[in-house]
């Protein structure tokens, strides 16, 4: 008969036996390698050609890249080997096989800005709130609770 272990009988775990599973399984490797090319793009590609593109994603073993226009595309696909190498000299352990471009998407539209306006509380709308929080005996929490349902009550955004 096999014993069971604490983890599977639902017990205490050691949280270090846990840690390399929760990373596998987030992917986080592939988030860490990708943050690592990102702070060395510059080193990486030169000054230049970092203000044009940036390391998008990997795709199994294949890093694609964000480029600013189809002309650097066609200029980077010419210097692809040497990029190779370099990348592959920073990511280490893990290296890419191919590198592969696109057109860096389109900044998403800024979101429009709110607009705060103040509305009155109605003596009734007040009475009301009091009645409902009556039943709170700590008298602090219940002026907590007051301030933060008058703000809200108060406080209607919208867009201008």
């Amino acid at each position: 008969m096999r014993k069971r272990t604490a983890e599977k009988a639902g017990g205490p775990v050691v949280v270090g036996n846990s840690l390399a599973g929760l990373y596998a399984s987030q992917q986080w490797q592939q988030h860490w390698r990708l943050f690592r090319l990102a702070q060395d793009w510059p080193g990486i590609v030169g000054e230049q050609v970092a203000r044009l593109t940036a390391p998008a994603f990997f795709r199994h073993d294949v890093l694609w890249v964000y480029v600013q226009d189809s002309a650097w595309m066609h200029h980077l696909q010419f210097v692809k080997q040497d990029l190779l190498g370099r990348v592959n000299t920073v990511l280490g352990e893990h290296p890419v096989t191919d590198i592969r471009w696109m057109l860096q998407p389109a900044a998403p539209p800024k979101p429009e800005p709110l607009k705060e306006e103040i509305r009155p509380v109605t003596p009734e709308a007040e009475r009301s709130f009091n009645e409902m929080t009556s039943g709170i005996t700590d008298q602090e929490c219940r002026q907590a609770l007051h301030r933060l349902w008058r703000n809200h009550v108060t406080r209607a955004r919208r867009k201008q």
